[in-house]
């Protein structure tokens, strides 16, 4: 029997509202509703509804990524937001590119790969 931890509960809970403020408020700068958002990102009007209101969780990243250009923020802010990367996860990545990095050595390879 898998028993809930409370405090993991309630950090995801808290999570999701203040997601749901700051895309609120993105919406708000940007002069349109969450219903013309996901007009605009080419969503189920309900599905986002619902995503954005009534889910324990947040919308997903594929979600974030077609609502970026239309709140005007960056994909990856709003990953940040939605608590799918933190602070340390951008700075890992940076030094892993600094490093020379396999995403910074495949920069100039055939994006069709060997045999395409």
């Amino acid at each position: 029997m898998r028993i809930p931890r409370p405090a993991a509960d309630e950090t995801a809970r808290s999570r999701t509202v203040e997601f749901r403020d700051y895309l609120k408020e993105r919406c708000r700068e940007r002069g349109i509703s969450l219903h013309r958002l996901a007009l605009l990102c080419d969503l189920n009007q309900i599905y986002f509804y619902q995503a954005v209101n009534k889910n324990k969780e947040n919308p997903p990243p594929w979600v974030l990524r077609r609502a970026a250009p239309h709140l005007g923020v960056p994909y990856v802010e709003l990953l940040m937001a939605a608590g799918y990367l933190r602070d340390s996860d951008l700075a890992e990545w940076q030094d892993h590119q600094r490093r020379g990095g396999r995403v910074a050595a495949m920069a100039g390879a055939d994006p069709g790969g060997p045999g395409d």
